[in-house]
Order: structure tokens, then sequence, then C-alpha cells
């Protein structure tokens, strides 16, 4: 179930999004040379898994892993240097 802003609490999130989730967050890491639970914390954080990694699953899960890496950190990185660690809403 979404909320009013398109988001899906993690109790909601189907078996697929949770995997894709996994996945995007390991691609990342391993492109920035950072462990899995690092980049989890970093995007949690910024709460970035629920308002983009799998609010944008739709989209996100038609494209190649390496795209959904460079894009999850581009984003990471922006929300990093911008929100000062607000957990802006995307």
């Amino acid at each position: 179930m979404k909320d009013v802003s398109g988001n899906v609490a993690a109790g909601q999130w189907t078996e697929e999004q949770l995997h894709f989730a996994i996945l995007a967050i390991e691609a990342a890491a391993k492109k920035m040379n950072v462990s899995p639970g690092e980049m989890q914390q970093r995007l949690s954080a910024q709460n970035l898994i629920e308002s983009y990694i799998v609010k944008y699953y739709d989209v996100f899960h038609t494209m190649s892993l390496e795209h959904v890496a460079e894009d999850t950190i581009e984003a990471l990185l922006k929300w990093e240097s911008t929100s000062k660690g607000k957990g802006n809403e995307l």
C-alpha cells in the first residue's frame, strides 16, 4: 500500500521490490567500493530506499542493474550534499 506521497511502507513491499532493493544497494555499494551495509545506512539516512528505489521500482526494474546503481549513486550524492541528512522526499 502506498501513502499519500506515493511511497510504499517497508512492511508493504512485495518480495520482488525487496529483492530488487537489495540488488540495487549491493550494486551501488560495489560501484562506490563501500560495503552494502554502509550503502544501506547512507541511503536510509536520506530516505532513498523507500522514496527512490522502491517508489520507482516499476521503472527501475526495466533498466540494467548498472544503470540503476549509477542513478542511485547520483541521487545519494546529490541528497547528501544538499540535504545534510534531512531525509527529504523526492
